[in-house]
């Protein structure tokens, strides 16, 4: 229905409500003002444009008014009756058809005003300009990078064919590609928004200019600390109890040292079960260890950029007196019984029983669970299974894709999956032919399912923030993925075997043949590999702290990593190492898995082929064997107790799930489980998670 239709049926119905006694009250008719859209136009001459004109009552309601379109400069600009404008003269301002934008020969040029009155109401003036027609616009380039919040003016050029008219083409439409990277004034004039790179272009008479690079400059150091810290004096970690909450506030200092407080990045923890943030607000959740740091990367930072810089590390360090109730899942890779389902059991860390079976979809050939505890996934023979560790129930999510959950980010909601890796009743690949090796990244949370021609992918590893997982194959590769980047294979060679990301972020350590493979997170360069003390086979960060460690053929490597910013740029920074070796004094052995407590305090490494659990004390002290009870053969996988002081294994020989304390070195409690293969015989209990409560 026309505007004018509807006014009218409006006045209409209040004028019958008054006359049927509805109430005192009077539609508001008087004309208080005439709104015009748009306030300026840039035209060719021949253009028409259409300019609106809106009357209204003092409470900016649409009244009815006959209105009058008057130009001050008629030889430039003419409008008609309904205001509608031509760049030049109309042939009939009451029923306009043809715009002549000549004068003989020659384009008309100039500029006019537009005025619609009614009633003696003017509205405000509307400025239209009228040059000859626009074929191309450039912008001039600005190098360097502009700081947050700063400005930089940008200049445009006008041309008709090879004829410079920018001072004849009026006020130009200016625009950013990314408005969150910088945003641009009716002048020309930039001002820095966040960190990134993002394109300027200027537009007018339907042309509009390429785009020319601009960047608001990146970080090179970002400060994480306590806020209200005095100046020079940050806090960077904490001690803290469950329930306490702290606000944390990060700064950056960008490429041309200008300081920002409160910076636009993301604060994330790398074990949310431990320790949560949420706009600034850290919160200790259970004991343990977290990694907590602050980021520029996508969407919030580093857009068009796509190189995350991070900041130091904030060490969240939450004991506790005892060890935390928590619920230990336990299950097997070998088919059950035919008629009867694969199943998981959980056990109750509090009185260390087994609950009631969970009933699997398939047969499980891995399980792992989020630092954050409420998400898991299963690979299984049925397909992509999701856990829920609140309710204790399963989901296939992934019906018919089968393979091994290599990584879950910390929040939990994306899991990366391989064929390629082997299924540990086997020993051998899901998949062993590497034309039909797959990697597959499930989003829960999205619902959403990438896949990729992968081969070898054995293990994997997100980041802090979930910008990156770098995934290790044993073909020599390494591959890159990010929800925001293009999947990217790395070629380190050898055959890597296991992935840990280092706590703060900037590194990320590939297990390879005989040395450790670094790359920079912000652009996966490769840096000169450490050697380790032996042959590496597994690897793993200190969550809390800046240290990774390496479970070689003899022992444990501790390396200490000092990260430093690059000298110019923000890409890559460069790290120094200070390695402790522990040697088991066993010779040569093969692990099975490394676990590493959250805050550092022990390691155990888990060894094929003998009855003991090997400790390691990361803050001084000699190693501890522990030996299994009688009937043990050897630990298959475990996890540890978020408090670092507890360990549970599952053993094969006994297929018993041992608890064993850590503070004593000894074994306190077997969980016997009673899993079946398909010839009746015991199935040994070789997968097991850990989730705090």
């Amino acid at each position: 229905m026309h505007r004018s239709a509807i006014v009218t049926l409006l006045l209409l119905i209040s004028a019958i409500l008054a006359g049927c006694g509805g109430g005192s009250s009077k539609t508001n008719t008087t004309l208080s003002q005439i709104v015009v859209s748009p306030t300026s136009f840039s035209l060719n001459s021949g253009d028409v444009a259409q300019l609106t004109a809106t009357p209204e009552n003092s409470a900016n309601g649409t009244v009815l008014a006959n209105l009058t379109f008057t130009s001050s400069n008629a030889n430039v600009v003419t409008i008609s009756n309904t205001g509608l404008i031509c760049a030049g003269i109309w042939d009939s301002l009451t029923t306009p058809i043809n715009c002549n934008g000549f004068n003989g020969p020659n384009p008309i040029t100039g500029t006019s005003t537009i005025t619609v009155s009614s009633q003696g109401i003017n509205s405000s003036p509307v400025t239209v300009t009228v040059h000859p027609k626009v074929t191309k616009i450039t912008v001039d380039p600005v190098p360097g990078c502009t700081s947050d919040t700063q400005t930089k003016q940008f200049t445009a050029h006008v041309f008709s064919g090879t004829m410079d008219i920018t001072s004849q083409a009026g006020t130009l439409n200016w625009g950013a590609l990314d408005s969150t990277v910088a945003s641009v004034d009716t002048n020309g004039l930039v001002t820095a928004r966040n960190p990134g790179a993002t394109g300027i272009f200027a537009s007018t008479s339907g042309v509009t200019s390429a785009s020319v690079p601009y960047r608001t400059c990146m970080p090179v150091i970002i400060r994480l600390h306590v806020n209200g810290d005095p100046p020079g004096n940050p806090t960077t970690s904490a001690n803290m109890t469950i329930g306490q909450t702290l606000t944390v506030q990060a700064d950056m200092q960008d490429e041309i040292g200008f300081v920002l407080n409160n910076a636009p990045v993301l604060i994330a923890s790398n074990n949310p079960a431990t320790a949560t943030t949420a706009g600034g607000i850290l919160t200790a959740v259970s004991a343990g260890g977290a990694g907590i740091t602050a980021s520029c990367t996508p969407p919030i930072c580093g857009n068009g950029l796509n190189q995350p810089v991070y900041s130091n590390l904030f060490s969240v360090t939450v004991p506790n007196a005892g060890s935390p109730n928590t619920t230990v899942y336990v299950s097997t890779s070998f088919a059950p019984l035919g008629g009867t389902p694969s199943t998981m059991v959980p056990i109750d860390t509090s009185n260390n029983t087994a609950g009631t079976a969970i009933t699997l979809p398939g047969v499980p050939n891995s399980l792992v669970i989020g630092t954050a505890g409420t998400r898991g996934y299963l690979g299984t023979n049925a397909g992509f299974v999701t856990f829920d560790t609140a309710t204790n129930t399963v989901s296939l999510a992934v019906p018919g894709l089968i393979g091994k959950v290599l990584a879950v980010s910390p929040s939990g909601t994306k899991a990366i999956f391989s064929n390629a890796a082997n299924d540990p009743s086997t020993g051998t690949p899901i998949e062993p032919n590497p034309a039909n090796q797959r990697i597959w990244v499930f989003d829960q949370a999205a619902n959403t399912l990438q896949s990729f021609i992968a081969a070898g992918a054995v293990a994997a590893a997100f980041d802090n923030d979930g910008f990156k997982a770098f995934i290790a194959a044993s073909n020599g590769n390494v591959y890159v993925f990010s929800p925001a980047l293009a999947f990217q294979t790395l070629t380190p060679g050898g055959s890597p075997k296991d992935v840990a990301a280092l706590a703060s972020g900037p590194f990320t350590f590939i297990a390879n043949s005989s040395s450790v493979n670094i790359f920079a997170t912000c652009n996966n360069a490769q840096l000169p590999d450490l050697a380790p003390t032996s042959a590496p086979q597994f690897i793993q960060p200190i969550l809390n702290t800046d240290k990774i460690v390496i479970a070689n053929a003899t022992g444990l490597d501790v390396e200490t990593v000092t990260t430093t910013p690059p000298g110019s740029g923000f890409c890559p920074p460069t790290a120094s190492f200070s390695n402790n070796f522990i040697d088991f004094g066993l010779g040569a052995f093969t692990a099975h898995q490394l676990i590493v407590g959250s805050f550092g305090v022990r390691a155990a490494v888990l060894p094929a082929g003998i009855n003991k659990v090997l400790i390691g004390e990361l803050q001084g002290g000699p190693p501890v064997l522990i030996s299994l009870p009688a009937g043990s053969t050897e630990p298959l996988v475990g996890g540890m107790v978020p408090d670092g002081n507890t360990l549970w294994v599952a053993v094969a020989g006994t297929n018993t799930v041992d608890r064993i304390e850590l503070v004593g070195n000894t074994v306190v409690a077997q969980v016997a489980t009673t899993f079946k293969k398909t010839d009746n015989t015991a199935a040994p209990p070789n997968l097991l998670a850990v989730r705090s409560k």
